[in-house]
């Protein structure tokens, strides 16, 4: 490997007909699975049915077959590891194997002694290591060599003693022993696989096992593939992530998006969340982990390129590899990993408000480095800053420190690991690198926010902000670029002689309707009243510019003047909702409709009007009555059966401080609609929101309405759950029966605010107060 001239092993090619005998073994995953499933279900059955006579269930086949085969190849594992289909084979063995046995784990963690840095940096190796320190780790579904099958001795020890007999006697080591011997080899090597296209996954692996957490994706789809609702971690999840080749799930295909569509909105599909790992009893021991903490340490000593000083280097080797497509995402691991360490230690529970929401673009909250941390001492070592120079005011006297920001935020690689030092830093340092990087200042901030990557670190910024002092900074910079529209008009609006105009100008045309959502978003959750005016009405201001410039591009200077006042004004509330959604009213409000019909909303648009309803109330009236009288039945209808639609446009309605005024109206435009809206995947969800927050007269008109469409609503699961939520079948029985469900639903509802608190969270301050004063009573 370039640059060590340390030496380590390298396999010799595999042997033909061993490669042919593998390629023909008939393994699936799946069929094992539904093998061990059965074998297990007939002990079950033989238990309820208090049947002792009836004939042993038979070990499942292919798990038999599979430790065989492992057996068999045990010493050229490392060898075929390095050929495509032998390797996707022997990745499949290990699975099945590592999923059902304990011991097979030290069998494959051993198979491999010697050869992890020559796997590390192949193509197909790399592979096979990842998978084999992955499922060695993990806990199995089922232990088959401890399973209690009501013999004298296990049937499945008997298999792994019969296959492995020989193997265990000559390595006695247990698997944390293998795990840490694997990264004793792996050390040395460190610097050369951070940069290195493969090497660099199994360093993310093995870093991950060390600080005994994974990441999994933030917003995770539900997976039922069981009858009881239940799926195995070796299902869905990571685990399920290492398959490869023919047992990977098809993809579907996928369409080409339209360019300027859905702005933003493709970042929080990608993110990801940290949890612990579940790991096997071995390696959740003392000496296991304090072990692994020790590893870890000197990893990231060797990663971070340290000189075992305190002293601020100037920028170097380390700084180039935040900006390299395999070193700078595991340096950005690295920053997450530490965070977690010390944060999750110091964490409090959040409010459930905190919680992740795809729709949204609300991104989980994470653990936050202290003062003092490993963590705090990389991300100092990253950004050359220098601890012992104050920052104070607006005041940067940093030598490296703003450089490298700037660097950094308009790079692929590096923004990303800005966003996440934005995300799990601590509050003081969060406000220092504001400072320091420029973005208090509004010339830097609007380069920022032109530029095509470092916009995403702008939104980061504005997503992570801690205090209404910070909200305050940042929207007195924001509002004058708001104001003159460059970032709410596309480019496709540009006039052709608008198109000339010199890159380096003011008067670029750029849509960043990402940075308009995040600066909305700060403003409803950390700004003040005073934040909100300024930055809605500088919105409006900015609409009501580009609308001047779309109605008369070839405008005489004597209509200048009338472009002034209406910019001044600026576009009423109800002229900037059809452009921030980018859906025009419909013309024809009879025009049927079917839920096949599409709805193409601007995502961060969307999101952007959900926070304005959350505003006060004396600005986000004018919002909620222009967005009711602008859009009719046809439109309203479609919003509510469309995703997006439905959870930013109506749950912002009916969940927020407008629902008074805005469920009356809603109720009358869609009360025709409503046994449709009832009967659909998401229209069902606005019919039942709609039914709690109507008035009480209102909704038994509204139950009456339901009732006309039995037949629809009972024919599906959305449906049904329309008529018990809005109590149909008891408005059938009679007034009485109605009433007492909707008494029902009541006090289960206050019961359930009782137990999360007013605000949806896990229970505020002063409701826990109350909640002990009376048990104390």
């Amino acid at each position: 490997m370039e640059g060590n001239s340390q030496e380590y092993g390298r396999p010799r090619r595999p042997n033909a007909e061993t490669v042919s005998y593998l390629n023909g073994l008939p393994i699936d995953e799946k069929l094992a699975s539904d093998q061990v499933q059965a074998y297990l279900d007939s002990f079950l059955n033989n238990n309820d049915a208090d049947n002792t006579s009836s004939e042993a269930a038979e070990f499942p086949a292919l798990v038999n077959a599979t430790h065989a085969a492992l057996s068999s190849v045990f010493n050229e594992i490392a060898s075929l590891a390095c050929e495509e289909i032998p390797a996707q084979q022997i990745e499949t063995l290990v699975r099945i194997a590592c999923r059902y046995s304990a011991a097979a784990k030290r069998v494959v963690l051993a198979s491999l002694s010697g050869y992890w840095v020559f796997l590390s940096t192949h193509r197909f190796g790399s592979h096979v290591a990842q998978t084999v320190l992955r499922c060695a780790v993990a806990e199995c579904e089922v232990n088959l060599d401890e399973f209690d099958d009501k013999q004298d001795e296990c049937e499945g020890k008997m298999v792994i003693d019969d296959s492995y007999g020989t193997i265990f006697q000559e390595n006695t080591s247990s698997v944390p022993e293998l795990l840490m011997q694997a990264f004793e080899e792996l050390k040395p090597f460190a610097t050369d696989l951070t940069v290195h296209v493969c090497g660099t996954h199994v360093l993310r692996t093995a870093l991950c096992i060390l600080a005994g957490v994974e990441f999994v994706d933030a917003f995770a789809k539900p997976n039922g593939n069981k009858q009881d609702g239940t799926v195995s971690e070796w299902e869905s999840g990571v685990l399920a992530a290492t398959r490869r080749g023919k047992l990977k799930d098809k993809k579907k295909k996928k369409k080409k998006r339209k360019p300027g569509s859905d702005e933003g909105s493709s970042a929080e599909n990608k993110a990801t969340v940290m949890k612990e790992m579940n790991m096997i009893a071995g390696c959740q021991t003392t000496d296991f982990q304090s072990n692994a903490d020790v590893m870890l340490t000197e990893m990231i000593q060797i990663l971070s390129l340290s000189d075992n000083t305190n002293n601020v280097q100037p920028p170097g080797e380390l700084q180039q590899r935040t900006c390299h497509p395999s070193g700078g995402p595991l340096l950005v691991q690295i920053v997450r990993l530490l965070s977690y360490r010390d944060g999750s230690k110091h964490e409090t529970k959040k409010q459930g408000k905190d919680s992740a929401d795809r729709r949204l673009g609300i991104l989980p909250n994470e653990p936050k480095y202290r003062s003092g941390s490993d963590a705090e001492a990389f991300v100092h070592k990253l950004l050359c800053w220098d601890a012992n120079i104050p920052v104070e005011g607006d005041d940067a006297k940093h030598p490296h420190a703003g450089d490298i920001i700037y660097g950094l935020s308009g790079e692929p690689r590096g923004s990303i690991l800005l966003e996440a030092i934005f995300r799990s830093c601590p509050d003081e340092f969060h406000d220092a690198l504001c400072v320091v990087g420029g973005f208090y200042d509004e010339a830097t901030l609007k380069e920022y926010i032109y530029h095509g990557v470092s916009n995403f670190v702008v939104q980061a910024l504005l997503n992570s902000l801690r205090n209404r002092d910070q909200a305050n900074k940042m929207v007195k910079c924001l509002c004058p670029i708001i104001e003159d529209g460059s970032l709410l008009q596309p480019k496709k609006h540009r006039a052709p002689d608008e198109q000339a105009v010199d890159e380096n100008s003011d008067n670029k045309n750029i849509q960043r309707m990402g940075i308009i959502w995040r600066a909305v978003e700060m403003c409803s959750n950390s700004g003040s009243s005073q934040d909100q005016e300024q930055l809605i009405h500088a919105l409006m201001r900015g609409f009501a510019s580009i609308s001047a410039g779309d109605d008369d591009n070839a405008a005489k200077k004597d209509s200048d003047g009338k472009k002034k006042r209406s910019k001044s004004k600026g576009l009423s509330a109800k002229g900037c909702i059809p452009l921030l959604l980018g859906l025009t009213a419909s013309s024809d409000d009879e025009e049927a409709y079917s839920s096949g019909e599409r709805l193409t909303l601007n995502a961060a648009g969307a999101r952007t009007l959900f926070h304005i309803f959350q505003f006060t109330e004396r600005l986000r009236s004018d919002w909620v009555n222009g967005f009711l009288s602008l859009y009719g039945t046809n439109d309203l209808a479609k919003i509510a059966n469309d995703g997006l639609g439905s959870r930013c446009i109506m749950d912002g309605l009916l969940d927020g401080p407008a629902k008074e005024v805005a469920s009356k109206s809603l109720y009358s435009k869609l009360f025709n609609r409503l046994p449709f809206l009832a009967a659909e995947r998401v229209g069902h969800h606005v019919v039942m929101k709609l039914f709690h927050a109507l008035p009480y007269d209102d909704k038994a008109v509204m139950s009456a309405e339901l009732s006309h469409s039995l037949n629809r609503l009972g024919s599906n699961a959305m449906g049904r759950s329309v008529m018990a939520s809005c109590a149909v079948k008891e408005y059938l029985e009679g007034e009485n029966a109605w009433r007492e469900a909707l008494a029902k639903q009541k006090v289960n509802e206050e019961w359930l605010k009782d137990i999360l608190g007013e605000d949806g969270g896990s229970g505020d301050e002063a409701g826990g107060k109350s909640r002990k004063k009376r048990r104390k009573e």
